[in-house]
């Protein structure tokens, strides 16, 4: 029993005739009825009703009741399939917060591809709640998140330190030195960095400050700086990209929101073996960032 002979069968199903299932398949007629007797032959009975002059195929008592497990036997090999396909040594697939991938890892990502021209790179945003699931299952080999769990299956270690500063659109004139208590809610542009930020930002501002924009996608952030009649509490490597080109400046303030923490996440069995290579490009990239401070494994291991 193989998988085309499986397809065949499901494909006439579907389509009520030979002519149309073949056609769907962009195989000959003769090719299917030849697919079909080979799965017949293994089964040890007809799938259908051979009548002459019949346009539309009929179902044996026997077929009716395979329909069920021609499907699980489908489903059984896609989910084959795709265990396969994460489980390629020369697939990498890696998960990570939108802030990451918006403005860090596409450096990264373009030195990781040309020092390793042999490996399929897969990348997909995630929040942090869901990357450990994702690592578990095999369903990402890395994972970079701010908001740490536990878990038995996942091993998480510390990847970096970041400042967070105040950045403020030029069309507010505001002072080059402020007081927390002095930035007006109403016009910023909020984004959850971690919860350590979230209980700070909480504590000075309550937690029935409406921002005038809230973001969850970094893809959209340096959109809404252009007008430069807001403020946001941003890390300094994001703030550093935004300056380049949009209308606001770096503040002071009387009181600094705390730094963000970025883990890392990888299976503590089976991990992929580009794990360290990537890890070693983010390390060499965030060097070199000022206001961020890099955890090595030791570090990251006492942390």
């Amino acid at each position: 029993m193989t998988f085309p002979e499986i397809e065949a069968f499901l494909h006439i199903v579907q389509y009520g005739s030979f002519s149309a299932a073949a056609e769907k398949l962009y195989i000959t007629q003769p090719a299917l009825g030849r697919r079909i007797r080979a799965l017949e032959e293994e089964l040890g009975y007809s799938l259908f009703v051979r009548s002459k002059g019949v346009r539309h195929v009929e179902l044996t008592r026997q077929g009716r009741a395979f329909i069920g497990l021609a499907h699980r036997f489908q489903a059984l090999w896609n989910e084959m399939q795709e265990e396969a396909l994460l489980g390629n040594e020369r697939s990498l697939y890696v998960a990570s917060v939108g802030s990451l991938l918006a403005f860090l890892l596409p450096t990264v990502f373009q030195t990781f591809m040309r020092e390793h021209p042999e490996c399929s790179l897969h990348v997909t945003t995630l929040h942090s709640s869901e990357a450990y699931s994702n690592v578990s299952d095999k369903s990402a080999d890395i994972a970079f998140i701010t908001d740490p769990m536990y878990s038995s299956q996942v091993k998480t270690n510390i990847l970096f330190r970041e400042k967070l500063c105040l950045v403020v659109g030029k069309d507010l004139n505001l002072p080059k030195k402020l007081k927390v208590s002095e930035l007006d809610p109403r016009q910023e542009i909020r984004t959850q960095w971690d919860r350590q930020f979230e209980a700070w930002h909480k504590y000075f501002f309550g937690s029935s400050a409406i921002p005038r924009i809230y973001l969850d996608e970094m893809g959209f952030l340096q959109y809404f700086t252009q007008h430069g009649d807001n403020w946001a509490f941003l890390p300094v490597s994001i703030a550093r990209s935004i300056l380049k080109n949009a209308p606001v400046s770096v503040h002071e303030l009387d009181i600094d929101p705390p730094s963000r923490t970025l883990y890392y996440l990888y299976r503590v069995q089976n991990a992929s073996p580009y794990q360290e290579q990537l890890l070693k490009l983010c390390r060499e990239r965030l060097s070199q960032e000022d206001g961020v401070s890099v955890v090595v494994e030791d570090e990251a291991d006492h942390a």
